[in-house]
């Protein structure tokens, strides 16, 4: 069957190759959605995002690939009409390291739809009820949250969740950015409207929306929040649960660190290191540059479901500051 891929936008071809292993091309898609321009009598908004301190403390604001240009494009309906295979969007989840919070972008494949809202119910379907591809990354809302309804008008998509939406209420607001990131992907989609249950405000089941909307915030267009934090770390190769064949497995991605190198581990299923390494980056944060590395280890007799890590580490404690992670079969 044939596949259709949204391609997703970033700064420079060089980079291309290794974010997600979804980039099979550019497409630069500057949409100018956080100026609000051409948007009349209603207020376009960035949720205020809380920043918890992190590495790089309560002002980092580091930008790249992803979330400095990651804008999917979606041709016209019309020129995709004869389109039937799957198609790889980005879903935006979260990865939470000590209380420092992150958007994980990973690549999922979802159904064909031939209406740009097609598209986005497609890829907020996913991101509500699928399954993240690495370990630690998260669903931004609870199990059981449905997408109850979308609109689309002049490039704002109204986006209606059910009830348990509201226990993704936090003062940070990354559980709102995660989907507004998810939706906004869609070239025609600028802005984002969070309704539960058909509401925007007021009291459901006991609870404020405005624990999840933001004190004020209903019936506001949420648009990106460039302030929020995406992982540092980009694992392109392995594939979760790829089989590695002799006595190394290779680890391969993009990163922006400061201190220019990723750390890299492999564990056995107790979780024991078994073999550690590094990937040296030509350039480091806040510019994105590509990594690869090589984890040696003995292969055990059968076999076992061991884990290849990548992370950064402190420089003045080295303690893990960002990790990603992914399930690999040894001894095959």
């Amino acid at each position: 069957m044939r596949r259709h891929r949204l391609i997703i936008s970033v700064t420079g071809a060089a980079t291309l190759a290794a974010a997600l292993g979804l980039l099979a091309s550019a497409c630069v898609a500057d949409r100018g959605g956080a100026s609000g321009r051409g948007v009349s009598g209603r207020e376009v908004a960035t949720l205020a995002l809380t920043r918890p301190a992190g590495p790089e403390g309560p002002g980092d604001s580091r930008e790249g690939p992803v979330d400095q240009a990651a804008d999917r494009t979606v041709a016209a309906a019309d020129a995709r009409a004869t389109a039937r295979g799957p198609i790889d969007v980005t879903v935006y989840y979260l990865r939470s390291v000590g209380t420092t919070r992150y958007l994980a972008p990973e690549e999922h494949e979802v159904p064909f739809a031939s209406s740009t809202a097609g598209m986005v119910t497609s890829a907020l379907t996913e991101l509500l009820t699928g399954t993240p591809r690495y370990l630690g990354i998260e669903r931004p809302f609870p199990s059981g949250t449905r997408l109850l309804g979308l609109r689309l008008d002049a490039g704002t998509a109204t986006v209606n969740l059910s009830r348990e939406a509201l226990g993704a209420a936090s003062g940070d607001g990354y559980a709102l950015q995660a989907l507004v990131w998810t939706a906004t992907q869609v070239s025609q989609v600028r802005r984002v409207v969070v309704e539960v249950e058909g509401r925007n405000a007021g009291v459901l089941d006991g609870q404020p929306l405005s624990g999840l909307l933001g004190v004020g915030a209903g019936g506001r267009q949420l648009v990106r929040d460039r302030a929020a934090r995406v992982a540092p770390i980009l694992l392109a190769e392995p594939a979760p649960r790829a089989p590695v064949e002799g006595t190394r497995v290779v680890v391969k991605g993009q990163a922006r660190i400061a201190s220019g190198t990723v750390g890299l581990r492999l564990r056995d299923p107790s979780g024991r290191v078994v073999s550690q390494s590094y990937a040296a980056l030509p350039s480091t944060a806040p510019s994105w540059a590509m990594f690869s590395g090589a984890l040696s280890f003995v292969p055990p007799p059968k076999p076992q479901l061991w884990t290849a890590e990548a992370f950064e580490s402190s420089p003045t404690d080295a303690s893990v500051t960002y990790s990603v992670a992914v399930p690999v079969w040894v001894g095959r």
